[in-house]
């Protein structure tokens, strides 16, 4: 920070200088003192200048500023943090994101582009980038580690870790930190590639190693831990919370639409609430449905004050504990990268809130002293297109390059006793089965849609076959899936994680090869009797909608409707929880387009 920005500061906490913003007769949320007292805070220039509490500076006069805010008795918060998210799964672009995310009092975002990076590239993450310099909300993206997810994952693209630093070089002061390793075995094998990605946070802004390691225990997490990584968001219980929890690991409440972990590893902090130190919130992956009806971290705090955690420790875990985490409580940078908390020399994002139930979305948010959102709506400013932004955009579209396919490759049968991939709601892992028949089973396939299909047919893959089936086992991966309970039709989705080749499932073979057909360059497509009966159109990427987050909500509705009518019901989300299954880094059963993947050997299941 330069001397004169320091002296501006200080004359505003002196009183020599006019303050920007003065918010008074507030009742300020102290996340350090863990208490809530009434006062003052005065911001110049997007940071916080002056804190002045009415239990002990009621005599301290108020600074002169430009502008005096009555917060008439309501609380005032810091902005909240989410520790883990990808943008790319709420289906929209970061500019929308940050409209529906500042909506909801979130006013930094640690993001993971390494949905669009696997589809595209570095293009991707530069395209997120630009985007996201358009709005007020602050996002620290974070460079994808595993593209592909896993190394021989047929994915659109792959960034090695010479790619990661000429990148960085390339976008010095753009890339805040590592994004999360889920090649937690290349951890644990010392593999050199691996080893060398992690290395490359070194020259990130923040220098920290996000991480993924569900279930990973022992010496594997020693080895795991000792690399490097920071956070994990993937526990599932209490103990695992723990046990990485005391290895040093910042641990993350994930609250989001297809997982749902806060309620299971609340007892973590409840057992003990000096723990709530090392714990944080993310969303992961918010629908915008979701996003925009109960929120993003401010429905997580209402979901932890439900389970009994003290309201302002949970505000505490969803500023202060995510800003000790990533650095971003001092350190590295001036006031406008220190947040977590309502002192001087803090970014003034600022919460009004009316009460600390966190029922309804803040009265006003304020990033970097700056009004952005009224009682759940966005008011701030996007900035227009840049013609660099336009130019990436269309890098993004025009990536869904599938092979041709016959009705005969989604017609198979059951064989008794194979494994099934058993769906749990409300949770990212899936269980294993063998039942003994077909009965209340759905088919589920893969599709590989960056172009491997399309060259092994040019060279003959098919024969004087039907289309499509010479690819099955190398590029299209069949297999069965319990617990997805369509009737009477299918969905097909771009978006399947990591890689984001094109799932179905469905309940007879000619609804998902129209499902399939129907997918165009991007999005879901829900048949029924043949018949297209819902959509949800995205164009980027195949991930991403160039409309509203308000479009895509109204859509995501619609075709969850749809869907519900067609036998899938809650808890399961027939979007987020489709888009998991094809996920090889969480245990147990997944679909690959080889075929039905154990995680928990790294073997394809019989």
């Amino acid at each position: 920070m330069a001397a004169d920005e320091i002296k501006l500061l200080v004359d505003v906490a002196e009183g020599r200088a006019q303050a920007d913003t003065l918010f008074t007769n507030a009742q300020i949320v102290d996340v350090y003192g863990q208490r809530v007292v009434r006062g003052r805070v005065a911001v110049a220039d997007g940071a916080i200048a002056g804190v002045l509490f009415d239990d002990r500076d009621g005599a301290v006069p108020d600074p002169p500023a430009a502008q005096v805010i009555d917060c008439e008795g309501r609380y005032l918060a810091p902005g909240f943090i989410d520790g883990h998210l990808h943008i790319e799964s709420s289906n929209v672009r970061p500019a929308e994101y940050a409209r529906m995310a500042l909506a909801r009092g979130t006013t930094t975002a640690i993001a993971d582009s390494h949905e669009i990076a696997n589809v595209c590239g570095l293009d991707g993450l530069a395209f997120m980038i630009e985007d996201a310099r358009r709005v007020p909300l602050d996002i620290k993206f974070m460079m994808p580690s595993c593209v592909p997810a896993l190394p021989d994952e047929q994915a659109g693209a792959s960034i090695t870790a010479e790619d990661m630093r000429a990148f960085m070089g390339e976008h010095p002061g753009e890339v805040f930190g590592l994004g999360e390793m889920m090649n937690y075995p290349g951890v644990e094998a010392a593999d050199a590639e691996t080893l060398a990605r992690i290395d490359a946070a070194a020259v990130t802004v923040s220098g920290v190693v996000d991480g993924h390691a569900p279930l990973v225990a022992g010496a594997d997490l020693n080895a795991y831990v000792a690399s490097g990584v920071i956070a994990d968001h993937e526990c599932t219980g209490p103990e695992e919370a723990l046990d990485k929890l005391s290895r040093g690991m910042y641990i993350m409440l994930r609250e989001g639409t297809c997982s749902h972990d806060l309620e299971a590893l609340s007892p973590v902090v409840l057992e003990n609430p000096l723990r709530a130190r090392r714990c944080c919130f993310a969303t992961d992956d918010r629908a915008p449905s979701d996003a925009l009806a109960i929120g993003m971290i401010d429905n997580a705090c209402r979901l932890a004050v439900e389970r009994g955690i003290d309201p302002v420790l949970a505000i505490s875990m969803g500023t202060l504990s995510t800003a000790e985490c990533f650095g971003l409580d001092h350190g590295h940078g001036g006031p406008l990268e220190h947040r977590g908390a309502i002192a001087p020399g803090k970014r003034a994002d600022l919460l009004l809130l009316d009460d600390l139930s966190f029922e309804r979305a803040p009265h006003r948010v304020y990033a970097a002293g700056k009004l952005v959102a009224e009682d759940g709506l966005f008011v701030g400013d996007v900035a227009p297109e840049t013609a660099r932004v336009q130019e990436l955009e269309a890098t993004l579209r025009g990536s869904v390059r599938l092979p041709e396919l016959s009705p005969e490759v989604f017609s198979y049968d059951y064989q008794p006793g194979s494994a099934v991939i058993d769906v749990i709601p409300g949770n990212a892992i899936t269980g294993a089965a063998h039942p003994d028949s077909g009965e209340g089973l759905r088919r589920i396939m893969l599709i590989e849609r960056h172009g491997r299909g399309v060259a092994a047919q040019a060279a003959g893959a098919d024969g004087t076959g039907p289309a499509g089936c010479g690819l099955t086992g190398t590029h299209i991966g069949r297999g069965w899936v319990r617990g997805f309970t369509i009737t009477g039709g299918a969905i097909a989705s771009t978006v399947g994680h990591d890689s984001h080749n094109v799932c179905v499932v469905g309940d007879n073979p000619h609804d998902m090869f129209e499902a399939v057909r129907n997918v165009g360059q991007g999005g879901f497509v829900l048949v029924r009797d043949g018949a297209v009966v819902a959509t949800l159109a995205l164009p980027l990427g195949g991930l991403m909608s160039d409309g509203t987050a308000e479009d895509v909500a109204r859509e995501h509705d619609a075709f969850v409707q749809a869907a519900r009518a067609a036998g899938i019901e809650p808890p399961l989300d027939p979007i987020m929880g489709m888009i998991f299954l094809p996920l090889p880094v969480i245990p147990t059963l997944r679909i690959r387009p080889e075929g039905v993947f154990d995680v928990t050997t790294f073997t394809y299941a019989s």
